[in-house]
């Protein structure tokens, strides 16, 4: 149900986006929104509040969101908290980021590795990915220290999994099949 929620409200926003001229800002703004909402819980619960009125909400999110906004970014806020949807900012901004990607011809690619990437691997790594998938490459860097070395990469259905982590289970596997 959420799911489907997210869906119909990101699809109704990336209309406007492209209608307007705006998706690249709308969609930065959208991100942004959903960052803060995460990482400040009282705000959903602020926007969602049964005792609260939706004035004192729309007034509220003029206050913290007026200066900083696009009037349509603000107009989506106020429809999202009338129709007490704003719980499921992080998911629409989920949804709205993947309309934007396949629409611009962009390819998200999750790469995992035990230390951050250098500038220098960072640069070849998505030279090397644009050549795979002929596409423009957003990468999103996750730091997991527990694959030890080497790189996961993750995008689509697709996954690449050449850390040392994998390659200790895998000998782990074998040692295991012979033993039992």
């Amino acid at each position: 149900m959420a799911g489907a929620v997210a869906k119909a409200y990101s699809d109704a926003l990336f209309q406007v986006g492209v209608e307007e001229n705006c998706l690249d800002k709308l969609c930065d703004e959208i991100d942004g929104l959903a960052k803060i909402a995460e990482s400040t819980p009282e705000l959903i619960k602020l926007f969602t509040a049964p005792t609260i009125s939706v004035k004192e909400k729309n007034d509220s999110a003029e206050r913290i969101f007026g200066e900083s906004l696009s009037g349509y970014a603000m107009n989506f806020i106020r429809v999202l908290i009338e129709k007490n949807r704003f719980g499921h900012i992080g998911k629409i901004s989920e949804e709205l980021r993947k309309s934007y990607n396949e629409y611009s011809g962009i390819v998200e690619v999750t790469v995992t590795t035990a230390t951050p990437l250098s500038d220098a691997l960072r640069t070849k790594l998505v030279e090397k990915l644009t050549t795979v998938t002929g596409k423009k490459i957003s990468l999103v860097e996750k730091v997991d220290e527990s694959i030890i070395g080497g790189i996961v990469l993750s995008y689509g259905n697709t996954q690449m999994d050449s850390s040392i982590r994998s390659r200790i289970d895998g000998i782990h596997a074998q040692i295991k099949s012979v033993i039992a």
